[in-house]
């Protein structure tokens, strides 16, 4: 069972280094679009018609594909105050609660999107943009992001897999 969670975290690594680096390519073409366009605009009087378009699917393909990294980081916003100064027992069961609420509900919010990607896929869904795409090929990117991310909530269910966070109340002992 060990080694099966291993190899698991080893995949999850592996899938969330190679999302952040396609994350980080995504806000730098983000930026060069909109450079892009400022000077076809501007400087040579063309405007493009795809510009406002990318930028808003690359945002979501990019926010997505480092939601897993700050999962895997806990890099979230959390309000921990109390979890700091309870006993470390407590604390231990509180993030493990949190780690399986969390786990379930982004496991619903995975299953809604896919049926979503799946609807949108089998009905040739088109992005309402004036050079239309697949929608599921930007809502994808929504399910691959939670997906991943629940993962991650499922492993710190495992003590090898807690850092930072789970033994976090040395003081309060």
């Amino acid at each position: 069972m060990n080694a099966i969670v291993t190899n698991i975290a080893k995949v999850a690594d592996f899938l969330t280094l190679v999302a952040s680096v396609l994350a980080a390519t995504g806000l730098a073409m983000i930026v060069c679009s909109y450079i892009y366009e400022v000077v076809s605009r501007y400087v040579f009087q063309s405007p493009t018609a795809w510009a406002s378009d990318f930028v808003a699917y690359a945002l979501c393909a990019s926010a997505f594909l480092a939601l897993p990294r700050v999962t895997k980081e806990k890099a979230h916003v959390a309000v921990t105050i109390l979890v700091d100064i309870a006993p470390k027992p407590i604390a231990n069961i509180v993030h493990i609660t949190i780690s399986i609420f969390g786990f379930l509900c982004l496991s619903f919010a995975v299953w809604v999107s896919l049926q979503e990607n799946i609807r949108q896929f089998t009905r040739g869904i088109q992005t309402l943009a004036i050079v239309p795409i697949p929608q599921w090929w930007v809502s994808s990117f929504i399910t691959f992001g939670l997906m991943l991310s629940a993962v991650y909530l499922l492993l710190y269910l495992s003590p090898k897999h807690r850092t930072c966070g789970f033994e976090m109340s040395e003081q309060a002992d």
